[in-house]
């Protein structure tokens, strides 16, 4: 059965040795030019020394912490030149040139829905993506499992991870999903302090090529004996949390 991609959310994370996450205002964000100034807040902003945040009614989101940036935006409905959050992370870094960028990460998040039951997710992910054997068999409950796979590509690589879980419908019911969380990150620590600014610019500006390859991946594991799926459907709602190299902050 033919399965919907449905890209949800884009988040760009910029990793930074230090810094002050109470620059982070709309005051800020306006007077510099780095948001429009129609952009309206949907929210109170948070400004404290441990992490601010500031939303907008456009879905936006930004937030920092001493030791990275993330900028979210949902890209549900929206054609790939409607997406404001690159130029904004693009912008950010450009004002704020004197930070130590020490990485860049590009976060996705999808599920695949079921329909054939409360235990379908878990079917799937041990009879198909799983091999099964005397292994699932031990223990008082059925076994969980997460998966975490990486992907090395020409100018990245991708940490894929995949778990089951339930998603909460509005109405109280809860539907079996299988979780897809995907990051791209790469490390800047040993790029020349010169050129880091550079690197960020072009890193953050590749998210349709990230997402392309990300999409490749989920879709193959999508169609892994698409007969056994009833139904399903891959929404992408969330920001991913990558591991973190040595030394280097966890990109989340």
């Amino acid at each position: 059965m033919q399965k919907t991609l449905e890209i949800q959310e884009l988040a760009l994370v910029l990793a930074v040795k230090r810094q002050d996450p109470t620059l982070l205002n709309p005051e800020f964000l306006h007077y510099s030019g780095i948001i429009p100034e129609a952009w309206e807040l949907a929210q109170q902003p948070v400004r404290q020394p441990q992490g601010s945040q500031v939303s907008f009614q456009n879905g936006v989101n930004i937030v920092a912490h001493p030791n990275q940036t993330v900028f979210v935006e949902s890209l549900r409905d929206k054609a790939e030149d409607e997406i404001q959050i690159a130029g904004v992370a693009q912008r950010f870094s450009e004002i704020l040139r004197n930070i130590e960028y020490q990485a860049v990460g590009v976060n996705f998040r999808g599920h695949v829905t079921f329909t054939g039951g409360a235990e379908s997710a878990h079917d799937y992910l041990f009879n198909t993506l799983l091999a099964p054997g005397p292994w699932q068999q031990q223990g008082t409950a059925p076994v969980r499992a997460g998966l975490n796979l990486m992907y090395t590509f020409e100018d990245n690589r991708l940490n894929l991870g995949v778990q089951e879980a339930a998603l909460q419908l509005p109405e109280g019911e809860q539907v079996p999903i299988l979780m897809f969380t995907g990051n791209f990150e790469t490390d800047l620590r040993e790029v020349a302090a010169a050129d880091r600014l550079g690197q960020v610019q072009q890193l953050v500006g590749n998210w349709p090529s990230n997402l392309g390859n990300y999409r490749t991946v989920v879709e193959q594991f999508l169609t892994a004996q698409a007969d056994n799926l009833d139904s399903s459907t891959v929404s992408l709602d969330a920001i991913p949390t990558a591991e973190p190299a040595e030394e280097l902050p966890a990109i989340v």
